[in-house]
């Protein structure tokens, strides 16, 4: 662990110290002497607040404006820096302090936010020996277990739980001896309580001539004389990699060892986790080569220039991403790259590994806390160039920008729903400007705000109009349900149509592969009573119970609580119920009913969970030996498979008439960018899209692909409103364990923003119960505030927040300047 520790009391000077705690403020700290050319900004430090001891991040040198500055006499001293070299630029702390105070955020919290979790060394409660307690030991005037106990902490000091392991321990034994005067409390440093992932490689040894040492000292050892070529070919290499391809390998490799010709040495351990890419160059369209022009000229004078890359489903985005991450690096600078689902990381990396080789790292929150830290350090080692990953890559340890891209920019996922309540896509903005590069945006389907941007000119707007290859988009078949349900004998479930069976059984005569659209997981979405028409909810939350067959249980998707299926109703009794809807597994067990021969696998966030499952699934799209993909929207978005010709989407108006100005918006991003999975081959694609409401402007204009149509629909609703982007939305969201008190309180909230609006102007609605109106035993309330001009929204916010923290301690208060989940 590096880490210097003060020991006296002389200081030389102030820092300005963030905390993660829930005060918008920064705290003055005295340097000691001696920690005073360690203590720069950028490092963490440990310090103690009230009797907490913290982690903190020293933001600037100096006191803070409001300091006192009569002296640093009364001011804490810093403990311990934690770092040798700073764990974050001051350029990236800037960008996240601008980011933290347009979101109402602390700033202690959103800094460390973006800090891998765990990486700082600890600082824990413990016992030491004192003088006297040695005395005691060494003369034998204690009992047995306390002189093994003292002899255990004369060594070194221990936590509790430490000792526990090693002696007979108990509270009350360690109080005696505290009372004793025999041991007393101390603080414990220890080490991160993650350690990055590390593997060992070879490699050739440092002078070594292959050639000669393969014909001279290995000319009759011919095994050691291929690995010896094979290390020079690929260069430091896992043994791991090596003994897969011959398991003799580390025999041969310690031999070499021995002779000095090769040598074995820890790295951080890159991660593995890409689809396989052709690293072939293609030849970019007509469109492909002006944004590339464009974007490439803003890389070389590092304009912070923001582009819409607005380009149908397979018309090539990627590789205009490619070729801008190429141009950074050619001017020796690094790049991001964002996608929204950390299934989407598989196959962006096996293209920019097929292109950039190992000059890239992964960051996102599927990793285990120790590949992630191991993929920051590399990027804060200056180790590779690239960083990639979903929302949080956004935090990487990269000093000199040269692009940033961000993929799917309409996503909701980019937008962070706790603590630091940030979007992405503003976040990447304040980066690009802060290093002078550009911002590239990349949809099918952009979102409103960005595409009306592009239309009034603030960002420059790119598009490509066409399928790589000339590839026709697929034909879209919509089925209208009612029509569907009528001619269906009355108590049979209608699940799969007519039209979408026959597109299935022809597709697999053909050979080619399916994906099935449904985003509901589970079997059922409901069970409910014949008798009464009690429905079996959620006894945390406002919510019905889903119920999963495979594990035979009735789950909540919201606080993960589950119940076996009653056998009978729970309100009146009643023996007879029904499974109402249906999710991806019942789903999944139609189409084996029908289908009983094919490949089929599930990807959703079930079978996501176990390690492995989503790259083995994704590669069996990849390779071909998977018919039929059964999904939710994590099939939905960016994957490029030459061999699926039929996308199916089962139920195209689920999430289409939830309470969110939103939801139209969502339901015709979603229907059109799962549509774009089919036909990206020679061979045309087609989809069939189940819907009820086959004339909603949301669901009719996905047959045509026909983003404009939507667009100049939902703009115009959208103005009618004040709804973003003509005007902005914050929301104050209210919760507690008693509905009555959470109601008052939110009454009286309303009223503060009211007040505020009467001299700021605007509208406050509210308040309501949330459309989830209790969630894992808390009450909710919700209050919105609309105004045109987002500085007043976070103007009356902000006064609110304040409020709201006055509140008691089992009341929460959340403001959000850019709520996108209104439930």
């Amino acid at each position: 662990m590096t880490g210097w520790f003060s020991t006296d009391t002389d200081t030389a000077g102030v820092v300005q110290v963030a905390l993660p705690l829930p005060l918008d403020q920064l705290f003055d700290y005295a340097v000691p002497v001696e920690l005073a050319s360690a203590a720069r900004p950028g490092c963490r430090v440990r310090v103690s607040a009230g009797r907490q001891r913290h982690t903190g991040l020293i933001v600037a040198s100096g006191p803070s404006e409001d300091a006192d500055t009569a002296g640093t006499s009364d001011l804490k001293s810093i403990e311990a820096v934690l770092d040798a070299e700073p764990a974050m630029s001051v350029s990236l702390m800037e960008v996240l302090r601008q980011e933290a105070e347009a979101v109402l955020c602390p700033i202690g919290i959103a800094l460390h936010a973006a800090l891998p979790p765990g990486s700082a060394p600890q600082a824990l409660r413990g016992f030491e020996v004192t003088p006297r307690g040695r005395a005691a030991a060494a003369s034998g005037a204690v009992a047995s277990d306390f002189a093994k106990l003292l002899d255990v902490l004369a060594a070194a000091p221990r936590t509790e739980a430490e000792l526990r392991r090693v002696t007979s321990a108990t509270p009350d034994a360690l109080a005696e001896l505290k009372r004793d005067g025999l041991i007393r409390d101390a603080i414990l440093e220890r080490g991160p309580r993650v350690k990055p992932t590390r593997v060992r490689v070879a490699a050739v040894a440092p002078g070594i001539d292959v050639d000669a040492a393969t014909e001279d000292a290995l000319s009759r050892a011919s095994k050691q004389a291929a690995l010896l070529r094979r290390l020079a070919e690929l260069g430091p290499t896992p043994i791991a990699t090596l003994a897969a391809e011959d398991a003799r390998a580390p025999d041969h490799l310690r031999a070499l060892v021995r002779r000095g010709l090769a040598e074995v040495r820890e790295e951080i351990a890159a991660l593995d986790a890409a689809l396989p890419a052709s690293s072939e160059r293609v030849e970019l369209t007509p469109e492909q080569r002006v944004a590339c022009d464009a974007i490439g000229t803003a890389v070389d004078e590092r304009a912070s220039q923001t582009f819409l890359l607005h380009g149908v489903t397979g018309s090539g985005k990627t590789e205009v991403y490619l070729a801008a991450v190429a141009r950074a690096l050619a001017v020796g600078r690094q790049a991001i790259v964002l996608v929204p689902e950390i299934t989407l990381t598989h196959q962006i990396l096996g293209r920019l590994r097929a292109r950039f080789g190992d000059q890239l790292a992964v960051l996102h929150s599927g990793l285990k806390p120790g590949e992630r830290l191991a993929q920051w350090e590399r990027l804060r080692a200056g180790q590779t160039p690239i960083a990639v990953g979903a929302r949080s890559a956004l935090f990487a340890p990269v000093q000199d920008l040269g692009v940033i891209v961000v993929d799917e920019e309409h996503d909701g996922a980019y937008k962070s729903e706790e603590g630091f309540r940030y979007h992405a896509r503003q976040l990447a903005l304040r980066r690009a400007t802060a290093d002078g590069c550009p911002l590239v945006l990349g949809s099918a389907t952009p979102s409103l705000e960005t595409r009306h941007a592009a239309e009034r000119g603030r960002i420059a707007h790119l598009r490509l109009t066409h399928r790589v290859g000339s590839q026709p988009l697929p034909a879209v078949t919509v089925v209208d349900l009612v029509r569907e349900r009528a001619a269906v004998p009355r108590g049979r479930k209608l699940i799969l149509t007519s039209a979408m069976l026959r597109g299935l059984r022809e597709t697999l005569d053909d050979g080619a592969q399916s994906i099935l659209f449904l985003n509901r997981r589970g079997f059922s979405s409901q069970i409910a009573c014949f008798a009464c028409q009690h429905v079996e909810r959620c006894k945390h939350c406002d919510i019905s119970l889903t119920y999963h067959a495979a594990a035979q249980r009735l789950r909540c998707h919201y606080c993960d609580y589950e119940m076996k299926p009653p056998d009978v109703c729970t309100a009146c009794g009643a023996e007879d119920s029904a499974l109402l809807g249906i999710g991806t597994e019942r789903l999944e067990e139609e189409v084996r009913t029908h289908f009983p021969d094919a490949r089929i696998a599930r990807l959703d966030r079930d079978t996501a969970g176990r390690r492995g499952h989503t790259e083995s699934v994704l590669q069996g799209l990849h390779d071909g030996s998977i018919d039929v993909v059964i999904g939710t929207q994590m099939v939905a978005k960016g994957h490029d498979f030459p061999g699926v010709r039929l996308v199916g989407i089962v139920n195209a108006d689920m999430g289409l008439h939830i309470p969110d100005f939103r939801a139209s918006e969502r339901t015709f991003q979603l229907l059109t960018q799962v549509s774009g999975r089919a036909g990206r081959s020679d061979t045309p694609g087609r989809v069939v899209l189940q819907t009820w409401s086959p004339d909603h402007y949301a669901i009719a204009p996905v047959a045509h692909h026909d983003y404009e149509r939507f667009y100049a629909e939902e703009i115009g609703h959208r103005a009618a409103l004040s709804y973003p982007p003509f005007g902005r939305i914050g929301m104050i969201r209210l919760s507690g364990p008693d509905e009555g008190a959470a109601r008052i309180e939110a009454n009286a909230l309303a009223d503060v923003a009211r007040a505020e609006v009467a001299t700021l102007g605007g509208e406050v609605l509210g308040p309501a119960p949330a459309p989830i109106s209790r969630l894992r035993d808390r009450y909710r309330f919700q209050i919105l505030v609309r105004h045109r001009e987002w500085a007043r929204v976070r103007d009356i916010l902000r006064r609110v927040q304040a409020v709201g923290a006055q509140l008691p301690k089992d009341l929460r208060c959340h403001v959000d300047a850019n709520p996108y989940d209104m439930l």
